[in-house]
């Protein structure tokens, strides 16, 4: 018998890829005065999907091309990099309260049965 769904399970997995996004985006952040660093960035979607067929549970993570080379090499933007971590925080936070939402509903059909 299986206590939690898919739902329940792609929610943790979506989480611990978003905890990782954030760290991700806290080094390109953290070194975005460093010459040569090139900004690193994680395909959340490419991720997610192998996380649930648990194909590799690895989160991709690859360079990011998007932003222009600096003289020194380096290619952090730092407002686009700000902008991805409020996102990546707002998302964060969607998904654990869905995931709070629906273990509130598990406790209370847990509480109706035992009744």
């Amino acid at each position: 018998m299986q206590i939690f769904d898919d739902n329940i399970q792609t929610m943790a997995r979506a989480m611990t890829l978003r905890s990782t996004n954030q760290q991700v985006i806290a080094s390109n952040i953290a070194n975005v005065d460093t010459p040569g660093y090139v900004a690193r960035k994680l395909d959340f979607d490419a991720s997610l999907q192998a996380a649930i067929a648990q194909v590799d549970a690895t989160p991709i993570i690859e360079d990011s091309p998007e932003s222009a080379l600096l003289l020194d090499g380096n290619n952090v933007d730092l407002e686009g990099e700000l902008a991805q971590m409020d996102r990546n925080k707002m998302m964060y936070r969607v998904t654990a309260q869905l995931l709070a939402a629906k273990l509130k509903q598990l406790n209370a059909a847990a509480q109706e049965s035992s009744a």
